[in-house]
């Protein structure tokens, strides 16, 4: 039996697909892995690239509205990997894993390489400073992956090798952290998407622990959920996790091709596999040849195939109910909207 006090059952409209691959600049993407909103509505994805130097360039953040499906912007200076040590030049990225945008709409990202967190101002291309010190002491970090404002500007950063969480203010300066290597309540195994909810709670992704864990914002441990496994409520290296204004929480389970929604308990919801079409990005490249078009036309279960998450890495999930799924092979965000039924009593 269900009432009206308990959460009601989701599911989800599919909208559209926006992204290519596209190595150097202009509408697409290589290798993202990570993506954030702003109080604007503009959408930030991060592409990690790889460690090829002929595709250095594809390292980068793209800005740009989900809707309009237009680039307004591109930050990131880029430096081939003879370069990258300590003179590596401001800026520059080299194995970048995260981006935030705090109050003020500067963006921080994360490069678990160089052991820093780069800051780039509101024209979204001006680099305006960094910090970080390599290491495993208090206040030093080492593979820096997730990050996550909360509302006093306190950047939340997953430590990946160091197996913790760090807290610091916008300038660098450590303010408290938790974590240590292991399988117990508040211990890590690598983790790394990290999210703040609206009453400041955190959600870690462990990632090989194949969990995610919740946290009190100084820290403390609340509860866990989530075993390794390809079922209901497992996961294979979960790797990011968003929380809506309703408290569902949302988890990209990469290996296993899908993201997961649980209600705010830890209790399993449901399972979204991906819908994709071709984008529109995605388009303007395929109807440049006829033969790939055909190619296309004649390719059985295309639709079936193409719709699928493959290594759905990061989510961003808005107040306004719509949510951004962001996958790595395939180079793409697919776009849906939370739809929730509404009980008027008890059924």
């Amino acid at each position: 039996m269900v009432t009206a006090t308990e959460i009601a059952p989701v599911t989800f409209q599919y909208s559209h697909t926006i992204g290519r691959q596209e190595v150097r600049s202009g509408n697409g993407f290589f290798n993202p892995v990570a993506i954030t909103r702003d109080d604007n509505g503009m959408l930030y994805v991060l592409s990690r690239g790889t460690e090829t130097p002929a595709f250095f360039p594809c390292k980068r953040v793209t800005v740009f509205h989900p809707d309009e499906e237009e680039v307004v912007a591109e930050f990131g200076q880029k430096v081939p990997p003879e370069d990258a040590d300590e003179t590596t030049p401001n800026g520059s990225f080299m194995w970048p894993t995260s981006v935030a945008l705090d109050s003020k709409g500067y963006a921080y990202v994360s490069d678990e390489w160089l052991n820093r967190i780069s800051i780039y101002d509101q024209e979204r291309g001006n680099w305006i400073g960094m910090w970080g010190i390599p290491g495993s002491a208090e206040g030093e970090i080492d593979r820096p992956a997730g990050l996550a404002f909360d509302r006093d500007d306190n950047l939340y950063v997953v430590e990946s090798r160091n197996h913790r969480v760090s807290v610091f203010t916008r300038d660098g300066q450590f303010k408290f952290g938790w974590g240590r290597k292991g399988t117990g309540d508040g211990e890590f195994d690598h983790p790394w998407g990290i999210e703040i909810d609206h009453n400041g709670d955190v959600y870690v992704a462990d990632w090989r622990n194949d969990r995610v864990q919740k946290f009190a914002p100084d820290g403390t441990f609340l509860m866990k959920f989530g075993t390794p496994g390809d079922g209901e409520g497992e996961f294979s290296r979960p790797t990011g996790v968003a929380v809506d204004k309703d408290g569902h929480i949302f988890v990209t389970d990469y290996r296993n091709d899908r993201v997961q929604v649980f209600r705010a308990n830890g209790s399993y919801i449901t399972t979204m596999q991906g819908q994709a079409g071709l984008s529109k990005w995605g388009a303007e490249r395929v109807y440049l040849d006829p033969t790939i078009v055909r190619a296309r036309e004649r390719a059985l279960g295309l639709s079936e195939r193409e719709g699928a998450f493959q290594g759905p890495i990061a989510i961003e999930v808005g107040d306004d109910g719509r949510v951004f799924v962001l996958e790595a092979p395939r180079h793409r965000v697919q776009i849906f909207s939370k739809q929730t039924a509404m009980f008027a009593g008890e059924l």
